[in-house]
């Protein structure tokens, strides 16, 4: 296990010699700058990150290898790059081209590649993607995309910005598990993308906690599009999201379903749509809030900090099953955080739901509340608390159990506690 390094004085002056150099386990870390035709292909299980700064991998040729900048044929993490300009003959040249393993990418810029990532089919793989940003990237034939990944394990893609693909979508997805939250998934006011999401094979979809704007501009009515013929298994979720329509055409649709099985769509904010336009094709619906002001939507990139809310809660509840659902209001110090969220994981099931809030709460400790809100008499006996996040601290201790109209209390945030925190008060009643 050892360190490589990158850059003007340091032990390798190109990021490519480093990779011919590295060992399983190895780190190469690249002093930040502009790395002009630097192509690499991967087959060592390493991390290679970006120090001081981003480093810019930017193509003015073609890569020799015919497809990316980076080929990735094992375990690889990547932090704190940028990657620009893939252009191949085949017309699908890529930011990264993932072809097997376990692919990490971290606080990463893919900008005006034909392609930002393409994966091949790998269903044993995985790729996540964690505050990363997708714009531009496509070649305008409708067949290259912001990221078009094949068959592999498992798609994790959170807390990142897909923006302006040209022609093409903006995540297009075969994997058999494919996990989208609390992202920005946004085409803006002259963005050309097809569909925002594409599961053309389905699969064990999780959409939640992401806002997804369709432009003016898109080429395809359809928001969400869901295809087949399906995987076996298929359950597509699109829960508490945010869902703008600024094509202006009657013919929109949040999704597109053109299966025989219904996708689930619940407690989701929609604004210029009607209730007509949620879903061409079979679905379960509930809890949708039509909103009638358009919502801000932040362009910031994601790895930096000042421009959006600084701060994230994350709250993981579940509730009796079978009992109906438990609904729940989040405060901050005594302040509402957003509209009641409805539980419909089941405790008897060991499931939990994932929550997540995000505010300028300021700096020290704060008062979380989590208000059982009651709903109907039908609503679930219980909600349990099953424990919180705060600016990336999990408080695993700071759980509860609530009846209809109790109130959970927890401290967050203070420099002198150490977590797990505690539960202030726990009130219940019927």
């Amino acid at each position: 296990m050892s360190v490589l390094t990158v850059g003007p004085g340091k032990q390798f002056a190109t990021l490519s010699a480093a990779v011919v150099a590295s060992h399983d386990s190895d780190t190469i870390q690249v002093q930040a700058g502009t790395y002009t035709n630097d192509f690499a292909t991967i087959n060592t299980r390493i991390t290679i990150e970006g120090v001081g700064g981003m480093v810019n991998l930017v193509a003015t040729v073609p890569p020799p290898n015919g497809k990316a900048i980076l080929v990735t044929n094992t375990d690889v993490t990547l932090d704190n790059i940028s990657f620009s300009g893939a252009k191949v003959a085949d017309g699908n040249g890529a930011g990264v081209r993932y072809q097997s393993g376990n692919l990490t990418i971290n606080d990463c810029y893919f900008y005006n590649n034909q392609d930002g990532l393409l994966a091949a089919d790998n269903p044993s793989g995985s790729i996540t993607i964690n505050n990363s940003e997708f714009s531009h990237n496509g070649a305008g034939d409708g067949f290259t995309h912001n990221l078009y990944v094949g068959k592999v394990g498992t798609l994790t893609i959170n807390g990142s910005y897909f923006h302006d693909a040209v022609v093409g979508h903006e995540i297009k997805s075969r994997a058999l598990t494919t996990i989208i939250e609390n992202s920005r998934i946004i085409d803006g006011p002259t963005g050309s993308a097809s569909y925002s999401i594409d599961l053309p094979d389905g699969g064990k979809v999780v959409i939640r906690n992401n806002i997804i704007e369709q432009g003016p501009a898109s080429q395809n009515p359809a928001i969400i599009h869901v295809g087949g013929p399906l995987y076996a298994g298929t359950s597509v979720q699109i829960s508490n999201n945010t869902i703008i329509n600024d094509l202006h055409s009657g013919s929109a649709r949040a999704v597109l379903n053109q299966t025989t099985g219904p996708v689930s769509f619940t407690n989701n904010n929609v604004y210029g749509l009607t209730s007509s336009q949620i879903s061409n094709g079979p679905a379960m619906m509930s809890g949708t809030t039509f909103l009638t002001t358009e919502p801000t939507v932040y362009t910031n990139h994601p790895w930096q900090t000042g421009t959006v809310p600084p701060d994230r809660l994350v709250a993981y509840l579940s509730e009796d099953a079978g009992a109906g659902n438990a609904q729940f209001i989040v405060s901050v110090d005594g302040k509402q955080i957003g509209p009641a969220q409805t539980v419909t994981a089941s405790r008897q099931a060991a499931q939990a739901e994932t929550f997540s809030f995000a505010g300028s709460f300021g700096s020290g400790s704060h008062t979380i509340a989590i208000d059982y809100s009651g709903g109907t008499s039908t609503a679930a006996q219980h909600l349990y608390v099953v424990g919180i996040d705060y600016d990336g601290q999990h408080y695993a201790a700071d759980t509860a159990t609530l009846l209809r109209g109790g109130v959970a209390r927890f401290a967050v945030g203070s420099a002198a506690e150490t977590p797990p925190g505690n539960v202030a008060a726990v009130i219940g009643h019927t």
